[in-house]
């Protein structure tokens, strides 16, 4: 990109987080479009206003080639220098993908905080695990999304470093929700709750709509490879189900149960 392209995109990224904001989805993305769609993801330089627009298209339109840049571009980039915390900083982040880990006075802290020792920054240990998914190496693949969130959360994070936590705890929940365990996933989502935006506010609706697209590509299409999707021969011959509970049902059925847990995190 030249300075002026460069300039131009750091002015549109605002914009496009109000529109969403809004609710003009359709809006942010074109904005955004008018500059990523000059751009090959596979051979974009590594830049921070470009990694900021392209964390948020993907959060918008769950494009997995702005991701894989994303991944790629903040693994290359040396981390910002850290700064202290404003109280502000306990607040959800924009796009309600990530959060500060300072509580909240009154708000009880995330289990499971305890220091990661890992070599990999955290999105690419999350691509490590995506790939395991795909394979069908279903309980190594959850270990490792867990081992990205938990390694995340052992970092420190500064204003500049939102689209965290929250898009590696929605990965993690969809593989969980993936290999019908929707106990777990439903469980861990509720524990995590200091990584989310409030409920009620525009961050926790992205946020929402975001991860319902993530679970439902997870959840109709990993069938096939994995165990608990399918019936061992002499089940299958009995008419057996392989899960019991609502995680046995196709996810068509359980998709607005799950809008309304991601929404909201709570079924009452």
């Amino acid at each position: 990109m030249t300075p002026d392209e460069q300039q131009a995109l750091a002015e549109s990224i605002p914009v496009a987080r109000q529109l969403s904001a809004n609710g003009d989805r359709d809006g942010a993305v074109a904005l955004l479009d008018l500059h990523l769609s000059k751009l090959d993801p596979q051979l974009a330089p590594d830049d921070r206003v470009l990694l900021e627009a392209a964390t948020l298209h993907c959060a918008l339109t769950g494009d997995l080639r702005w991701l894989h840049y994303s991944i790629r571009a903040g693994r290359n980039m040396p981390r910002p220098r850290p700064r202290p915390l404003s109280p502000r900083h306990g607040e959800p982040c924009s796009m309600g993908h990530s959060g500060d880990l300072a509580p909240e006075p009154g708000r009880r802290r995330s289990p499971d905080h305890a220091a990661v020792s890992d070599t990999n920054p955290p999105m690419q240990v999350l691509s490590d695990a995506q790939t395991l998914h795909a394979l069908g190496r279903c309980g190594e693949a959850i270990r490792t999304a867990t081992r990205a969130l938990n390694l995340w959360r052992s970092q420190f994070h500064s204003a500049e470093e939102a689209n965290g936590g929250a898009t590696l705890l929605v990965w993690l929940v969809a593989m969980l929700c993936a290999c019908r365990r929707d106990d777990d996933a439903e469980a861990r989502l509720l524990a995590e709750e200091l990584l989310l935006a409030e409920p009620g506010t525009a961050e926790r609706g992205e946020f929402a709509v975001y991860g319902i697209r993530v679970l439902t590509r997870a959840c109709t299409t990993h069938d096939d490879i994995c165990a608990r999707g399918q019936l061992p021969p002499s089940l299958a011959e009995l008419g057996a189900p392989a899960t019991t509970g609502a995680a046995a049902r196709p996810w068509h059925e359980r998709r607005d149960r799950w809008w309304r847990l991601l929404l909201t995190g709570d079924l009452r």
